[in-house]
């Protein structure tokens, strides 16, 4: 056997505090990024964002050897071959058993020589997990049985990383009794089970639109030795909100309300989860009932009330909300006035957004990326690119970090131009800025090479993307497979197609599967043509063919 299994290893804290709570709430009320565009896919929350970075880093994946990273390539790369060269037509295929194997991948995982530990496990499963389309569940689940097949129950100091991984994947596809198996697994062999773990399920369960099978969650902590406290109610309830379940999140608090202590996260969490809701008299009325309480609103507080007020049209009456918590002495931050400005940058009132922001210099409330974002956004509506470039380059001496959303409002503005030269320069100064382009960034500028026919640009930016692994969309192969069809190029389109399906599990709109299609006819490669049909029928893309 050409591994051994390191049941052993450093097993890292997995306590949490009210900072992590705290954390989940900046992240969900400071609307880190404008209105997402076509092609701008909004990337799939993970559950390591209820943790600090520092903890994320320790909990989920401790650091890795350069030996470690080899390794998890190599898994990776077999699970991944293994999923693409056995498609599945059924959108829901039946879950497949508790100890279900592979024994042909088995074999593989075997040959790999290294020695295998609890980080190697989590991260290959977090990075089969970490694509939006196409995951491929049971060569995991077959990995991590290979794994747990080879660990000793006996052994007193096991890690729960690789467990807590498979649970959030089988959450993630909705395997929820899988997770549940998982779980048990955990306390048959004595491996430690936290809140964390069931902040897991619970987070993924809400996520599903399962939010009394999440309260059950909590209910049910006990039965594994984990006493229910402030800082897991107050996960509930920030889970619940997060998605909008503002009626489960209050019946909730007012079942548990008098079990453990009320704080200001606690509550500005249900004020969230009205505001979300879109109940703004509920909201309010949270909003009085803390003040009551005693419990003095935060800046976070009043930011979310603000924002929601602003989405609903109330703009005066968030102006008086926000001169209330001038009166009180909260001091507003950048989240607060960002909520201020969105709603007049979504109408197209410029010189509504330079009050705001005239307000936030005098006050001496330094701007954040979205506040510049916001800035430039509006000055690409008003077509003004070197006022919006101007910002970029106030934001970059100030020393607050441009993001790829900054880039890609500037790049959408030099595209309307046909600027060539201008994207040229601008990706360079992305790249000395040392700020990591996203999918969207390179869509912009792959649609602006081939409208220009510079292929090979186009080609070079594909590369880039793959180095950099930065997950393709369906936009980003419209775009190669249109380039190349205009040439008549049918061999290239064919294998970007392919590649599309096949290796990133993509569903291609019809009108560019008939342009493929057409090219092969064309090109007299009717046993291609004939594959592909068959490919597309097989992963239950068409039913018949075309």
């Amino acid at each position: 056997m050409g591994f051994s299994i390191k049941a052993k290893l450093r097993s890292s804290p997995l306590g949490l505090s009210s900072s992590i709570v705290f954390k989940s709430l900046y992240s969900s009320c400071s609307s880190l990024t404008p209105k997402l565009r076509e092609g701008e896919e909004e990337e799939e929350e993970d559950y390591s964002n209820i943790i600090s970075d520092e903890d994320d880093q320790e909990t989920m994946t401790a650091s890795s050897s350069p030996e470690e990273i080899l390794a998890i390539e190599k898994f990776h790369s077999l699970i991944k071959d293994h999923h693409r060269k056995n498609p599945t037509s059924s959108p829901a295929p039946p879950p497949p058993p508790p100890n279900f194997s592979i024994p042909s991948l088995s074999l593989d995982f075997n040959q790999i020589s290294t020695v295998v530990n609890p980080n190697i496990i989590s991260r290959v499963i977090h990075k089969c997990g970490g694509v939006r389309h196409g995951i491929p569940f049971i060569q995991t689940l077959a990995f991590f049985n290979w794994w747990a097949h080879h660990q000793q129950p006996q052994d007193d100091d096991q890690s729960p990383l690789p467990y807590n991984a498979m649970i959030n994947l089988a959450g993630k596809v909705r395997q929820f009794d899988l997770a549940w198996h998982f779980v048990d697994l955990m306390k048959s062999r004595h491996v430690d089970i936290t809140f964390f773990t069931f902040s897991i399920i619970i987070r993924r369960y809400v996520r599903a639109g399962l939010a009394a099978e999440a309260v059950h969650t909590f209910n049910r902590m006990e039965e594994y030795g984990c006493k229910p406290d402030a800082v897991s109610f107050s996960i509930v309830i920030s889970s619940l909100c997060q998605k909008r379940r503002a009626t489960e999140a209050q019946s909730f608090f007012d079942s548990f309300k008098d079990k453990f202590e009320l704080d200001v996260i606690v509550y500005t969490n249900l004020v969230r989860g009205w505001c979300r809701a879109g109940n703004i008299l509920e909201a309010e009325r949270v909003f009085a009932e803390m003040k009551k309480a005693g419990i003095k609103p935060n800046v976070y507080t009043y930011s979310i009330v603000i924002d929601a007020l602003c989405r609903d049209g109330q703009i005066t009456r968030a102006h008086d909300i926000f001169a209330e918590m001038l009166d009180v002495g909260c001091q507003p931050n950048s989240i607060t006035y960002n909520n201020l400005m969105r709603v007049h940058v979504k109408a197209g009132r410029t010189e509504k957004v330079l009050q705001v922001y005239n307000q936030m210099n005098r006050l001496g409330c330094p701007a954040d990326t979205v506040t510049y974002n916001f800035l430039i956004e509006t000055h690409c509506r008003d077509e003004n690119l070197e006022a919006a470039k101007k910002v970029l380059n106030t934001m970059v001496k100030k020393g607050c970090n441009p993001d790829a959303s900054t880039f890609n409002l500037l790049l959408r503005g030099i595209a309307k131009l046909g600027d060539v030269n201008g994207a040229h320069q601008l990706y360079a100064k992305l790249n000395s800025l040392k700020c990591k382009p996203n999918t969207v960034t390179y869509n912009i500028l792959m649609r602006m090479f081939a409208d220009s026919k510079s292929t090979d640009m186009v080609l070079k930016l594909k590369k880039e993307m793959n180095e950099n692994e930065i997950e393709p969309n369906v936009n980003t192969y419209r775009v190669l497979i249109s380039m190349f069809c205009g040439m008549g190029h049918w061999n290239s389109a064919y294998n970007y197609f392919k590649e599309m399906i096949e290796e990133k599990c993509l569903k291609p709109n019809l009108a560019l599967y008939e342009m493929v299609l057409q090219q092969l006819r064309r090109a007299g490669q009717l046993k291609k043509h004939e594959e592909l049909v068959e490919k597309m029928v097989v992963r239950g893309f068409v039913t018949r063919p075309l």
